[in-house]
């Protein structure tokens, strides 16, 4: 299953903040315009309900905190946070075994990053339920058959 929504006030917000680069990568320029984040947030939380998510996982960047802010605050979600420090990546909080992990990004630029990811919501013993980014990128390619969900294409390094 895969989902690309293309959306008029998505696309609007994405034009209004763009991204800017990151540890993991590209990523929501967010101090620009709260309101625009909140628009994408809202469409990226919209897009993955009817996935019933327990959890949301991010690459730990202050951006992507900030989005899964509120894709989890619409979900009523908690959000756990991978880092990796000296070549060790851990995730922040923990999640239970059997919890159903939603991986979100603004892009998912190498897919190293997703299956690293997907790899440790594996040996935490939950499971992930989908991949969600603002915009699509070919690392999504490597997941299937997870579900995705991009609400945009990424297109010469802008949406």
């Amino acid at each position: 299953m895969e989902s690309d929504i293309e959306d008029g006030a998505v696309a609007c917000a994405l034009r209004e903040i763009g991204t800017a680069p990151d540890t993991y990568g590209p990523t929501l320029n967010t101090g620009p315009s709260p309101g625009a984040v909140e628009t994408i947030g809202r469409a990226m939380a919209n897009a993955l309900r009817g996935l019933r998510p327990g959890a949301m996982a991010i690459w730990n960047t202050s951006d992507e905190a900030v989005l899964a802010h509120v894709v989890g605050r619409e979900l009523e979600v908690p959000v756990v946070r991978a880092e990796e420090i000296e070549g060790v990546v851990l995730l922040n909080p923990g999640v239970a075994p059997g919890t159903e992990v939603a991986l979100i990004a603004t892009t998912w630029d190498r897919p190293e990053r997703v299956t690293t990811l997907l790899n440790l919501i594996a040996t935490k013993q939950a499971r992930a339920v989908a991949v969600a980014a603002v915009l699509r990128t070919p690392a999504l390619d490597v997941i299937a058959p997870l579900p995705t969900v991009c609400l945009a294409t990424f297109a010469d390094g802008r949406a």
